[in-house]
C-alpha cells in the first residue's frame, strides 16, 4: 500500500509538471495505465458473491483509478476494510496510508484519458481470512476461480473471456464519468510448439475487438484507441520466453533474432487498414 500510495502521488506530480510546463508547447496527452481483470460473481444470485466482485474491482482497478479519476482518495470500501482489519490486528492505525486534503486536491483529475490493460475475467466469491493475516488478499476478502468451459491460452491466468471486455469498459464509463479510454494492452499468449497459423489469436482479437465495438456503439463508451499486445514475441516477466504474445514470431535461438509474421499479423493489419472488420464480400 505504501508503494501504491507513493506511485499515485508521483503520477500526480508528473501530470502537473507536464500540464504546467510542456502542454502548451507540445499539445500532448498524459495519463496513467491501469491493468485490471473483470470480476463476475461466481453465483450471480448470491449477494455475497456480487459484493465480492465489487470489492475485487475497487481493490484492483479502483485502487489507482478512484483517487485519480474520482475524488483524490481511495474508495470507502477499501479504506474501511483495511482500517478494520488493521485495528483488529492490534495496530494503532490503518495499513493503508492516508492522503492529506491538499494531496487529494493535487491528485484528483490528473488525467487526460484512461489507459487500460485488460486480458481476462475471473469469477469471485467471498473469503473470510483469519484476522491475523496481513495481506492484500485478506484485506479485500475475495477468492477467485475460472469457468472450466472457458478457452485457455499459453498462460494459466489468461482465459479467453471477451464478454468481460465490454463489461469492464462499461464499468469504467459508469464509475468514472465516461473518460476517454485508450486500450493500451490486449492480447493472448501461446506456449509450446510454435505454429504460424495462430487461429486462436485471430479468434481472440476478433472476439475482444467486437466486444469493444459493442461498448462503443451500444453502451456509449468513449473508446478512442486500441493497441494489441504485442507486436512481436518478447520477454514476459518471470516466465521469460516461454509464453509468447507476439503477432510476429522471433527466433530466439538465432543470434540474428529473425522475425516472421504469424497469420494473426495479417488479420490484425486488415482490421487496422479497414478501421474495422474486413467485409468478406470485398475479398
Amino acid at each position: 500500500y505504501v508503494v501504491g500510495h507513493n506511485l499515485i502521488k508521483a503520477h500526480a506530480e508528473a501530470w502537473h509538471l507536464y500540464n504546467e510546463t510542456y502542454r502548451a508547447k507540445q499539445g500532448g496527452l498524459i495519463s496513467i495505465t491501469i491493468n485490471s481483470d473483470w470480476a463476475e460473481p461466481r453465483n450471480p444470485h448470491s449477494q455475497e458473491d456480487i459484493e465480492a466482485a465489487r470489492r475485487f474491482m475497487q481493490f484492483l482497478l479502483g485502487w489507482f483509478a478512484h483517487p485519480i479519476f474520482k475524488n483524490g482518495d481511495y474508495s470507502e470500501v477499501m479504506k474501511r476494510r483495511i482500517r478494520e482489519r488493521s485495528l483488529a490486528q492490534g495496530l494503532s492505525k490503518s495499513r493503508l496510508p492516508e492522503f492529506t486534503e491538499s494531496e487529494k486536491q493535487r491528485i484528483k483529475g490528473t488525467y487526460d484519458y484512461f489507459g487500460l490493460n485488460h486480458y481476462t475475467t475471473v469469477l469471485t466469491y467471498n473469503m473470510n481470512y483469519p484476522k491475523n493475516v496481513k495481506s492484500y488478499d485478506s484485506d479485500r476478502g475475495v477468492a477467485t476461480v475460472t469457468d472450466r468451459s472457458w478457452l485457455g491460452s499459453g498462460s494459466l491466468w489468461l482465459k479467453v473471456t471477451p464478454f468481460g471486455f465490454r463489461k469492464i469498459l462499461r464499468w469504467i464509463k459508469e464509475e468514472y464519468n465516461n473518460p476517454p479510454i485508450y486500450v493500451t494492452e490486449n492480447g493472448v499468449s501461446e506456449r509450446g510448439a510454435f505454429e504460424f497459423n495462430d487461429t486462436w489469436r485471430m479468434h481472440y482479437y476478433r472476439s475482444y475487438i467486437n466486444e469493444a465495438l459493442k461498448a462503443i456503439v451500444l453502451d456509449g463508451v468513449d473508446v478512442r484507441g486500441y493497441t494489441a499486445w504485442t507486436l512481436m514475441d518478447n520477454l514476459e516477466w518471470a516466465v521469460g520466453y516461454e509464453e509468447k504474445f507476439g503477432l510476429y514470431h522471433v527466433n530466439f535461438s538465432d543470434p540474428a533474432l529473425p522475425r516472421r509474421p504469424k497469420a494473426s499479423a495479417k488479420y490484425y493489419s486488415q482490421i487496422i487498414n479497414c478501421n474495422g472488420f474486413p467485409d468478406p464480400a470485398m475479398g
